[in-house]
């Protein structure tokens, strides 16, 4: 479905330093900066993957090139059985990209207008438009929205209409970019909610990019991680790094409780630390044992024990990076 192999993308940035000299003038140096660097992956048909990074890990940079927007420096893309930047006018009836901080519907007037034209955009005859366009409204409470100017939507309301443009044409895959960035929690159920039940009702393969990582956690079986251009992981949202063995406890204390007293071993590891509040990781063996200890002081408070987030261990990972 989507192959990716030994996939570079670098930049030219004029050096802000150097020799001055004619040549130099003429020609001005300039140093390589790798937006993605040598990365490989396969997505098989009808996955949900989640590929997770900080700002400018390189992972817009890697939608618009298996969107077929920019091309590889180097290593190959293939999705669909297409060459995505060779191939972009067959290749983009088959998928859809939807950007969170992009609109794609025309702001002044009706958003029917707007889809009239993605209907010509993408060849669809009458009745392929209204079949699709009465399943996708009534799936996302649309009808009464339809007549309205884009301008006079809500963010959630505004965000339903560009997906319902974004996948008229019915897309194999999708590519998503921060799809849900600014909306409430409301909207942003929703709109996940719909696009699993694509996933689920037509088996179509999604891609998803957020920073907002419950997003990921809520949604997604399968996690890249990228970092620096790099891919750093890439497997089950469930085990990484050995997710299921821990579990976060949360305490809540006196401002006099010190909660180093309670690491006693390496099966306890301090997260954080507030005047009231602390978060302590704890192997799911030793649990019982720690509990035990933690009631025996008296500054304790209340106890809460949650299963440790995804954003913790990311956290974690990228901390490492930025030593190595």
């Amino acid at each position: 479905m989507i192959k990716v192999s030994c996939v570079s993308k670098t930049y030219k940035v004029p050096k802000k330093t150097y020799k001055r000299s004619l040549k130099n003038i003429i020609i001005k140096p300039y140093t390589e900066v790798y937006a993605v660097n040598n990365i490989s992956f396969n997505i098989e048909e009808g996955e949900i993957v989640g590929f997770v990074g900080l700002n400018g890990a390189g992972k817009t940079t890697t939608i618009k090139m298996l969107s077929g927007i920019l091309t590889p420096t180097n290593g190959e893309i293939t999705v669909l059985g297409y060459i995505p930047y060779k191939e972009r006018r067959e290749y983009t009836k088959k998928i859809s990209v939807l950007m969170g901080q992009r609109s794609i519907l025309f702001y002044d007037i009706p958003v029917i207008e707007s889809l009239k034209f993605y209907k010509d955009v993408y060849e669809l005859d009458n009745n392929e438009f209204k079949d699709r366009l009465d399943y996708l409204s009534g799936k996302l409470n649309l009808s009464s929205l339809l007549h309205i100017p884009v301008r006079k939507l809500s963010l959630g309301q505004r965000m339903k209409c560009e997906i319902v443009a974004s996948i008229l044409h019915n897309p194999k895959v999708i590519f998503l970019d921060e799809p849900t960035l600014g909306l409430d929690i409301i909207s942003k159920q929703e709109i996940l909610e719909f696009f699993r039940y694509l996933n689920q009702n037509f088996k179509t393969t999604i891609f998803l990019t957020t920073h907002d990582i419950s997003d990921i956690d809520r949604f997604c079986k399968r996690i890249i991680i990228i970092d620096k251009g790099k891919i750093i992981y890439d497997g089950d949202i469930n085990t990484i790094k050995e997710r299921d063995k821990f579990k976060i406890v949360e305490i809540t204390h006196t401002n006099s409780f010190d909660a180093n007293n309670l690491i006693t071993c390496n099966e306890y590891n301090l997260i954080s630390k507030e005047e009231y509040k602390s978060k302590i990781r704890v192997k799911k063996d030793k649990l019982n044992e720690f509990i035990d200890f933690v009631l025996h002081e008296n500054d304790i408070l209340d106890i809460n024990i949650n299963t440790i987030s995804l954003e913790d261990i990311l956290n974690g990972i990228y901390e490492r990076s930025e030593h190595d």
